[in-house]
């Protein structure tokens, strides 16, 4: 945990512009009642002051105590409580919004598809990085569904304070919203009403820490620029540098493509499917092993370099699709192996639920899928590595015959 004072003193913050929009309607989402005057309760508090209209949408954990405490924290910040104006409840389950997907898809839809007349309408969502599971899907929704309808979206991050150290801070994205004495004040006394979370001594239950609550009150207020979406990025990384992340360089690299390859249990393979195969360096190793390799990536620039690097390699073919949503046809006939390396952290729970379902179809009798990914974490990540490989083992079926973990990365073959 990094101490208030010293998130408060870091030289980072000199870089950091200001938040200074002002919006014609805010919309925030709340993966839990108490999130929003967390992370952006000064800001409520300015709208409110200016007469911005404010939309609160709450996922989960809406039990009629918790939306009460909720009530009584927006009429502080000085939000209109009429009816018409009180917070929306969804009722998704508490802990559980990356199993609810498509029920949160639906509703996130309906709010932004309302017909308004502000012109610059702003959505407000939980930071994608931040250390809860709830926040990182409501966050990712709401980016998504914003971006489709050409809503300009920030997100707010509430877990970093605490669980979070200055390195995970996306710096260049970060806008402060620079509080004055009146809208601190508001968010303090807001921050007061969560009776039955905040953490005292006739309440060990509660979750908000004493130091947690006065770093929120006292500490900076963000709002962060959401990260490029993956393809979009992938494809500038691709078409701007011709080894974005220095595969054929960095030590990381070449040794986990030595460990990749010497974990193969089968010296010779028939059909493989390599899925996120960027520049090819390890399409180049697999094909060695391989009598016919079909390598993937949504990339066109990716797509474009690894088959220059491939082209003297007649049983490798390079093609650019975006799975689950396409699949290489020649899969279908039977595949005995398939590979996924650094590439299911990007893909939501249901993307990779679908991914995990069309290799499993598409692997011949006794075919095997290697998986090896990173272990940190990153803000555009949708999962975890560990979590990937978890979901993997559980779904498929299969069973791993070879494990390798590492502080860097994790690495299974399953049959």
């Amino acid at each position: 945990m990094t101490a208030p004072d010293a998130w408060e003193a870091l030289d980072e913050w000199s870089d950091v512009p200001a938040f200074d929009d002002r919006p014609d309607e805010l919309i925030v989402f709340s993966a839990h009642p108490d999130d929003e005057t967390l992370g952006v309760g000064g800001l409520l508090a300015r709208a409110a002051v200016d007469g911005i209209p404010v939309r609160v949408v709450v996922a989960a954990a809406c039990d009629p105590g918790r939306m009460d405490e909720l009530d009584a924290a927006l009429a502080t910040l000085g939000l209109p409580t009429a009816p018409a104006a009180a917070p929306l409840a969804l009722g998704l389950p508490d802990g559980a919004l990356k199993h609810h997907a498509d029920d949160l898809r639906t509703a996130i839809a309906e709010i932004l598809d309302t017909p308004s007349d502000a012109g610059n309408r702003l959505v407000l969502a939980p930071w994608t990085g931040d250390r809860h599971g709830d926040h990182r899907t409501l966050g990712r929704e709401v980016v998504a569904a914003a971006r489709e309808r050409g809503r300009r979206v920030l997100l707010y991050p509430v877990w970093l304070w605490q669980w979070g150290t200055p390195a995970d801070v996306p710096w260049r994205r970060v806008r402060e919203v620079v509080l004055d004495a009146g809208e601190r004040s508001s968010k303090r006394t807001a921050l007061a009403a969560f009776a039955s979370q905040l953490r005292t001594s006739h309440n060990p239950d509660g979750v908000l820490e004493p130091g947690f609550v006065e770093r929120a009150a006292d500490g900076r207020e963000v709002v962060i620029e959401p990260p490029e979406p993956a393809d979009q990025h992938f494809e500038r990384m691709h078409h701007e540098r011709d080894d974005p992340w220095r595969v054929r360089t960095r030590w990381y690299e070449r040794r986990r493509r030595a460990v990749l390859a010497a974990s193969l249990p089968r010296e010779r393979y028939g059909r493989a499917v390599e899925l996120g195969c960027s520049i090819g360096e390890t399409t180049s190793v697999l094909a060695d092993r391989c009598d016919e390799l079909i390598a993937v990536d949504g990339s066109a620039s990716a797509v474009e370099a690894a088959a220059e690097r491939l082209r003297d390699r007649p049983n490798v073919v390079v093609e650019r699709m975006r799975v689950p949503q396409e699949w290489p046809a020649a899969a279908d006939h039977g595949t005995d192996l398939v590979i996924v390396s650094e590439l299911a952290y990007y893909l939501a729970e249901d993307e990779w639920d679908a991914v995990i379902d069309r290799i499993v179809g598409s692997l011949a009798q006794g075919g095997e899928v290697l998986l090896c990914h990173w272990t940190g974490d990153s803000d555009d990540f949708a999962q975890s590595g560990e979590a990937a490989h978890a979901r993997f083992r559980e779904r498929s079926g299969l069973r791993p015959v070879v494990v390798h973990r590492d502080e860097e990365f994790v690495l299974e073959v399953l049959r």
